[in-house]
């Protein structure tokens, strides 16, 4: 197996588990992290049908905190899509929710803290959620001066329904696990202490089954949904113009100052 810095892998039985190792930064996605998450999402996808389920998890409190926003104050985004090509790199942190969706393996989100911006959008990504009694969710975008990404403007709806996406979008509210499992986000939430027994014990299950209709099923279950493609690349034409704004840069600064924004609707 490959070696990462970010990021860890280890494979149990006919599972794998990524978790991510950045618990400094809730394990906020940096360059760095994302091109290990992409390379370990291809890793263990080329270890079929020996690894036949994913588990996707983080270290310490937060499951994933979304993009680096201390990066992309300094920096600006490292995910907008290319402005000459309008292409995209393949190995954003956008590009994930499709690898995620495409590999053969079905994906467990052990939810197990903060899953907040491109972090909920990952976990929503995944096949199946469950959460620790301590996870909390937030399509937190909007405060950021954004729009969803990573396809959570799909996901989300296909989920929850319009009217819980709506509200989650627009608001930009922090919710705790037990209002996600009550509006279908998360199938189950368990002690923080079993989170991963759980997880583990039902990537059991699914792994007694025939590898391959199990992942035949997982794409079955998917083809009715919209081309996450082309919901990223919606998401970049709604986005895109929004960067770099006043509203979008006092957002950021006023997040890592810990103060409250002042917009100005410019």
């Amino acid at each position: 197996m490959n070696e990462y810095e970010n990021l860890s892998l280890e494979i149990k039985d006919h599972s794998a588990v990524i978790t991510l190792r950045r618990p400094d930064m809730m394990n906020a996605l940096n360059k760095e992290l994302t091109l290990e998450f992409h390379q370990v999402l291809h890793e263990v996808s080329d270890l079929f049908p020996r690894v036949r389920v994913v588990i996707l998890t983080g270290e310490g409190k937060g499951f994933c905190s979304g993009a680096d926003l201390s990066r992309m104050a300094s920096r600006g985004s490292e995910n907008r899509r290319n402005p000459v090509t309008r292409g995209e790199s393949g190995e954003r942190i956008q590009e994930l929710a499709p690898v995620i969706r495409a590999i053969p393996q079905p994906v467990i989100a052990a939810v197990n803290g903060a899953a907040v911006g491109a972090g909920l959008s990952i976990a929503l990504a995944s096949d199946i959620r469950i959460a620790s009694e301590m996870a909390r969710f937030s399509a937190i975008f909007i405060r950021r001066g954004l729009v969803p990404d990573t396809a959570a403007s799909a996901t989300i709806t296909a989920i929850a329904g319009h009217a819980v996406a709506a509200e989650m979008s627009l608001t930009g509210r922090i919710y705790d696990a037990q209002w996600a499992h009550a509006h279908g986000l998360v199938s189950s939430v368990v002690a923080a202490q079993d989170l991963m027994k759980e997880a583990l014990s039902l990537a059991e299950e699914i792994s007694s089954n025939p590898p391959l209709a199990v992942k035949n099923t997982k794409q079955l279950m998917r083809a009715i949904m919209l081309d996450w493609h082309d919901v990223i690349a919606n998401e970049d034409d709604a986005g895109d113009p929004l960067y770099n704004t006043e509203d979008q840069q006092e957002a950021v600064r006023a997040f890592l100052e810990k103060r409250s924004p002042v917009y100005k609707g410019k």
